[in-house]
């Protein structure tokens, strides 16, 4: 691994020409991890839901950057068929792809009993069962090519950082690294399967609402700062990388210390739980 004149600017040589799926990559994580690979040199399909216009610019940008290709696909992971289309569109378009980046995520804030069976569904549907149909579905083409990585988003809050009105979103991280481990353990060697566990990262949506509430979530980082986007975008590409080649079935959290307290501060519990949030779709990963 070396680094180029901007001593922020990770080069990772053997990532050039891989093609990379990023879901969820109009906005948020997922746009700052679709140009890290293009700059890489990286072919790159960004997915997005209902934010084309947004996943115009990623492409755009991803262009600019140094991509070779890059193109946007818009689909609704809650589908199954329209999984299927998007898996039809990679191998048409690419042949196939070398990394895929399970982004795309839904956030719920509500307490448990104003969290219904829809509520839970669309969480369950975009978080864990879209990566693991798309992960079943390319899997075949990267075996035949020989070798792949697939890199599942998941969240501090699916391993130890637990706090209140999120258990939809905690459930479905906690069961996204499960996943990761069962694949990774059946799939090596050929394919490598990882997960990444952002803490807290301030994105387009959450930026204000992170500004007014540091000073309680600075208490549970010993870093003392949120992270960036292209922090976890830089991790990202490492761990697609062949500097990882010995690494599976890891959940790589990068968090700024948050979960290596031996507890967190319990902070006092709001009068009465929050309204009900609407369901936030796919089009980005609204921080862990």
């Amino acid at each position: 691994m070396s680094v180029d004149g901007d001593a922020t600017r990770v080069s990772l040589p053997d990532l050039a020409g891989k093609r990379v799926l990023v879901t969820g990559a109009s906005g948020g994580l997922g746009k700052r991890m679709a140009i890290e690979f293009a700059r890489q040199k990286c072919k790159v399909l960004v997915h997005y839901f209902t934010r084309r216009e947004g996943a115009r610019h990623t492409v755009q940008v991803c262009e600019e950057a140094g991509s070779p290709f890059a193109m946007s696909f818009g689909a609704d992971l809650r589908s199954e068929a329209a999984i299927q289309t998007l898996v039809d569109c990679v191998e048409k378009d690419f042949g196939g792809v070398d990394v895929l980046v399970n982004n795309a995520g839904i956030v719920v804030k509500s307490a448990v009993e104003d969290c219904d069976s829809k509520c839970f569904d669309d969480v369950y549907a975009v978080n864990v069962r879209a990566p693991y149909l798309l992960s079943r579905q390319l899997a075949g083409a990267m075996k035949q090519s020989g070798s792949g990585v697939v890199i599942n988003i998941s969240s501090v809050h699916g391993t130890d950082a637990a706090v209140e009105f999120m258990s939809a979103y905690a459930m479905s991280k906690a069961a996204l690294n499960a996943l990761t481990q069962s694949m990774a353990a059946e799939w090596a060697p050929t394919i490598r399967v990882l997960a990444l566990a952002p803490g807290v990262v301030p994105v387009e949506r959450s930026q204000k609402a992170l500004e007014e509430t540091k000073d309680m979530w600075f208490q549970y980082m010993p870093m003392k700062r949120y992270g960036t986007g292209d922090e976890i975008a830089k991790m990202a590409i490492f761990l697609a990388s062949e500097s990882s080649a010995w690494t599976t079935g890891s959940v790589v959290t990068v968090d700024g210390g948050m979960t290596a307290r031996m507890f967190m501060p319990i902070r006092p519990k709001p009068v009465s739980p929050p309204e009900p949030s609407p369901v936030q779709h796919p089009h980005t990963a609204a921080g862990p």
